[in-house]
């Protein structure tokens, strides 16, 4: 019975060590593919489940770049998360964030947060209940329109005045600043320029108690479609118990 030469076998080496390479990179691909899709599905599942009291949503998770040694360091180096469909105290908005250096088993902070939270202009009308200086709240390009009651010269008026509107400087709320003010009584054919206790009284709005502590409001951008709120942290706790702690504005 004849055997392969050794020059053969020679010969037959290269060939077998492609076809080794080639399984062995397929094989990578496809972890790479399935470790993937639960590690995404691992950092949705618990941000849902760790979003403060009074905050509900679906969220989406994507792990940057090739998560195998990322996996072994024991630290993701950049994650997005967003919800479409997220509401907090009964208010619709939509968010995306970026997170880096995530920790893989869950414990510890993630670093450098940055993230947009919108609002649309259905939204932003509730948000009225938060201030007891104004009865509707609504966007206009640049700021927003505030309506009220107050009395003038002796008359209850109703009013709408614009305003603009800016993060505060320690992040923790926003400031509205009304300006321009009209009577909206039209009865009363009254027309001032301005209504003390209203023009150019700044109304604090506090955020932080609805945002994990550490979170903080750094600017805004308004249309009358849309609110844009631009939020960031140094670090913040992934867990439960991170999340669920908001701030205060005391």
């Amino acid at each position: 019975m004849s055997t392969a030469t050794p020059r053969k076998r020679r010969r037959r080496w290269p060939v077998v060590l492609v076809v080794v390479l080639v399984v062995l990179a397929a094989l990578v691909v496809i972890a790479e593919f399935v470790l993937r899709g639960v590690v995404d599905r691992i950092i949705a599942q618990q941000v849902e489940q760790s979003l403060p009291s009074g905050a509900t949503g679906e969220v989406e998770a994507h792990a940057k770049g090739i998560v195998i040694p990322q996996l072994i360091s024991g630290q993701l180096d950049e994650v997005e998360i967003s919800s479409e469909k997220l509401t907090i105290d009964g208010i619709p908005l939509a968010a995306d964030v970026t997170a880096r250096d995530v920790p893989v088993d869950g414990k510890g902070d993630v670093r450098d947060v940055d993230g947009h939270v919108r609002l649309a202009a259905t939204s932003v009308k509730d948000l009225a209940k938060y201030s007891p200086l104004f009865d509707r709240l609504s966007l206009v390009d640049g700021g927003v329109e505030l309506s009220g009651k107050a009395a003038v010269l002796g008359y209850d008026i109703t009013y709408a005045a614009k305003g603009d509107v800016a993060a505060q400087d320690d992040g923790k709320g926003i400031t509205i600043t009304p300006k321009t003010v009209r009577i909206t009584n039209s009865s009363l054919g009254l027309k001032v320029d301005s209504i003390p206790g209203v023009t150019n009284v700044p109304v604090e709005v506090c955020t932080a108690r609805f945002l994990p502590e550490g979170l903080l409001v750094r600017s805004l951008d308004v249309t009358a479609s849309e609110a844009t709120v631009r939020v960031t942290a140094d670090s913040l706790p992934l867990n439960e118990a991170g999340l669920q702690t908001v701030g205060s504005c005391s």
